[in-house]
């Protein structure tokens, strides 16, 4: 039965693992259709893409857009040109934007009495770095006992350190990826749905919707599959997989059925 995971995180954004022991993890866990889809880069891609194309996997470049428009209004992107100048220079932006916001995260938590700063995040400018980073360093360094607990003590909205998002809106994210050959799937509707509206990202260019997720009842599976139809949307599937150490660390994939994946077939690279 072949598997789908079309979302997943590699240590090249909020991830644990190497794009290497990522793929790695999908292949062993039978994923049969993946992508990778760091959060505000693609620098993940060039480390497995010539590794890839030796496994029976079918892929496709992929990644994650963080929106201003709320924390977790996410755009994915798919079938993406890797080496399209004029987005990988808006994604070097979009990092440099995060990186600012880090740096106000600090001087609130700074003014709370925690001891630590950006300096000891490592930062890159390969790497997206953002609140998890941030979360993870409290952790190690004692003042939280989880990355959970360091989001509710100190950086959720409305939280004591929380800053606003940075990155482009709804609109702009689902241009770049367009721009650049791209499909946009919504990411994880039912953690933003009561602030969308379906039919304005349609008019937008919104070609899809991440259906099946974890975190998604049954229930709210069959009424996301309503709203591709509706909006004729495609569907997607991913398990939004972390890594080890993350909170989100099951790597699992998804029943291809063709009739929800079978457009995939056409853009999709590699052999089964």
């Amino acid at each position: 039965m072949p598997l789908v995971n079309l979302h997943t995180h590699s240590s090249y954004s909020d991830g644990t693992l190497s794009p290497a022991e990522l793929l790695k993890q999908a292949l062993k866990s039978r994923i049969s259709y993946f992508s990778l889809t760091d959060h505000d880069t693609i620098n993940g891609w060039n480390e497995i893409k010539e590794e890839i194309g030796r496994h029976k996997i079918r892929y496709d470049y992929g990644i994650e857009l963080s929106t201003r428009n709320s924390d977790y209004l996410h755009i994915l992107g798919y079938s993406i040109d890797p080496e399209n100048a004029a987005f990988l220079s808006k994604l070097a932006d979009y990092r440099e934007r995060r990186v600012e916001r880090i740096k106000r995260i600090f001087l609130k938590l700074n003014a709370l009495g925690v001891k630590s700063g950006i300096e000891e995040m490592l930062l890159n400018d390969k790497t997206t770095f953002g609140r998890p980073h941030v979360a993870m360093l409290l952790k190690k360094k004692g003042y939280v006992r989880s990355i959970k607990e360091a989001f509710q003590k100190y950086i959720s909205r409305g939280g004591p350190a929380y800053e606003p998002p940075m990155g482009p809106d709804v609109k702009e994210a689902i241009e770049d990826i367009k721009s650049c050959g791209g499909i946009a799937v919504l990411a994880h509707p039912g953690v933003v749905d009561k602030t969308v509206d379906f039919s304005e990202l349609k008019d937008y260019g919104l070609d899809g919707l991440e259906v099946f997720y974890p975190a998604h009842t049954a229930s709210r599976t069959a009424e996301y599959l309503r709203t591709a139809e509706k909006y004729s949307f495609l569907v997607t599937a991913g398990s939004d997989f972390h890594g080890p150490g993350t909170e989100r660390d099951k790597m699992f994939g998804f029943e291809y059925k063709p009739e929800y994946f079978s457009w995939m077939n056409d853009r999709f690279k590699g052999e089964l």
